[in-house]
């Protein structure tokens, strides 16, 4: 088998694993509904806010961290918004390990 056919296979094999089929599932959810691809806009946008603070060591103010943890709540009660965070996880966390083990492959010929 070729390259590019194990590519081609393994592609395959993301798009039917668990972790793929769950994350599409809830994004079509947060998609279908506008509230929630709002919540997890701002939420992203101030987690992107507060990493970026404290990459450049800037103090994060507490309106800041409450906007934060006032969305973790919102996040965290909401089933549907909780379980798209979970899967997000699992899936973005299958793609890098997947990436790790390609990048492996070559990784001793570039040192």
């Amino acid at each position: 088998m070729g390259v590019y056919d194990s590519t081609t296979k393994l592609a395959s094999d993301i798009k039917g694993s668990k972790e793929y089929k769950e994350f599409k599932k809830y994004m079509k959810v947060i998609k279908g509904n506008p509230k929630y691809e709002s919540i997890l806009n701002n939420h992203r946008k101030i987690q992107m806010e507060i990493k970026s603070k404290n990459i450049k060591g800037v103090n994060i103010d507490k309106k800041t961290l409450k906007i934060a943890e006032d969305l973790k709540k919102t996040i965290s009660g909401n089933k549907d918004l909780s379980r798209y965070i979970e899967c997000e996880y699992k899936f973005t966390s299958m793609m890098d390990n997947i990436n790790k083990i390609l990048a492996s492959a070559v990784y001793e010929d570039y040192k």
